[in-house]
């Protein structure tokens, strides 16, 4: 199977890729899944100028999702992309079944936004597309450590591209994958182009620049099964806090609720909320004075806040790239870090640690509100450093160029 997927299945992929590149119309299909997700932006936006391509992004669901999760994502995946006046391929909430893509597009090209087959519906699963070229953009920089879970599952195998941010990203791949990551390709990351455009909308409930602008985001880990989970399920000994926080810093703080996506599912289920709490709980964020709930793109925030609180994954790198101060939550900092791959424990020690609440409190009395910033200047060193891309131009133009070249296609 290794030598399969190292020697012969490459060349397989070539032919094929060039087979694709001799076509009038290339179809290519996006799927999105949530608005958060969603990393292709860019990519589409340059492949739909260009005359050859034909791009659909067609909206999919995470079957591990409640019907009303999914419906809430959906809904906000047709408001995302209808405001930006980008013709979408619906989802039939009402039947359970994705787009017939294959029937109806038979594409050349799939963007899938996870790797992961047991998350899509049966007819959007990348299986089904084996025999076309398999693209994938990651949603976040990785940072745990890795293992076949992260870069060996039969999608890492299967894909035509896979585009990841580092050198540091192949090489952990190229250990453990069956294909030695013969597919991967060191892009930079995407999203670095959002974070460096001057252009932002302010997104805040309170306008006024001296209300601090703080984001909390917590993790959907908050029944751990594993002493990894278990160094980041904070939500529950937070949520109550932060609300309190945020009532008694009015007039000086404003805070962003930003759950990770699957937090109101875990909410949901779990023996002490439940379906009318979590509502209520979440609904309480949106409507008081100086708070707000965030639940989709998140770019902008990041650009227009003052600092976060977070025990979330990815955004231990993402929220690095907006230099602002940021602080990790776990109670066990030295075995959290250990978890982390090279890149992620770069990343944490670029953060401030809270593991309770007086630690929390300190860190929005001194750092958030008394602007005490002594790690600003080692964030931007290893911005500088580490993770601005080492690619020329976007990390868009650069993916889209390796397609076409990969195609065969000469780049304008």
């Amino acid at each position: 199977m290794e030598f399969y997927f190292t020697f012969l299945y490459p060349q397989i992929l070539k032919r094929r890729a060039h087979a694709i590149g001799k076509k009038d119309k290339i179809e290519v299909v996006f799927f999105a899944m949530n608005v958060a997700m969603w990393r292709c932006q860019g990519v589409y936006d340059l492949l739909s100028r260009d005359k050859r391509f034909n791009c659909h992004v067609v909206l999919t669901v995470d079957k591990a999702l409640t019907a009303e999760q999914q419906a809430k994502d959906l809904q906000q995946m047709r408001e995302y992309f209808g405001s930006k006046d980008i013709d979408f391929v619906d989802f039939d909430e009402q039947e359970g079944v994705g787009y017939d893509v294959k029937g109806l597009i038979d594409p050349d090209i799939l963007f899938y936004p996870q790797p992961y087959s047991h998350m899509n519906p049966w007819n959007h699963d990348y299986f089904q597309y084996t025999k076309k070229l398999i693209c994938y953009v990651p949603y976040g920089i990785h940072t745990v450590e890795g293992g076949n879970k992260s870069f060996d599952l039969p999608f890492h195998n299967l894909a035509w591209r896979i585009y990841y941010p580092f050198q540091v990203d192949k090489d952990n791949a190229a250990a453990v994958a069956r294909n030695h990551a013969k597919n991967w390709v060191v892009s930079g990351y995407y999203m670095l182009d959002k974070y460096l455009s001057p252009d932002a909308a302010d997104v805040w409930k309170i306008k006024d620049r001296s209300i601090k602008r703080l984001i909390w985001a917590p993790h959907f880990s908050i029944t751990p099964e594993s002493t990894f989970l278990k160094m980041r399920s904070n939500f529950l000994w937070m949520s109550q806090l932060m609300l309190d926080v945020a009532q008694k810093y009015q007039g000086r703080l404003q805070i962003a609720f930003k759950p990770h996506p699957r937090l109101i599912h875990e909410l949901y289920s779990h023996p002490d909320w439940g379906i009318e709490k979590t509502d209520r709980y979440y609904e309480q964020w949106a409507a008081l004075e100086n708070t707000q709930l965030e639940t989709g793109d998140f770019v902008d925030l990041f650009k227009t806040s003052d600092a976060m609180i977070h025990d979330s994954g990815s955004f231990v790198s993402e929220y690095l790239f907006v230099n602002k101060p940021v602080a990790f939550v776990t109670n066990d900092f030295d075995k959290m870090r250990a978890e982390h791959s090279v890149i992620g424990r770069g990343c944490l020690d670029q953060h401030y640690i809270v593991g309770n609440e007086d630690e929390v409190i300190n860190f929005i009395d001194d750092v958030v509100l008394g602007g005490q910033d002594p790690m600003q200047a080692q964030r931007t060193e290893f911005f500088e450093t580490v993770l601005r891309p080492k690619v020329k131009g976007s990390t868009s133009q650069f993916i889209v160029d390796d397609i076409k070249k990969g195609l065969g296609i000469e780049c304008s």
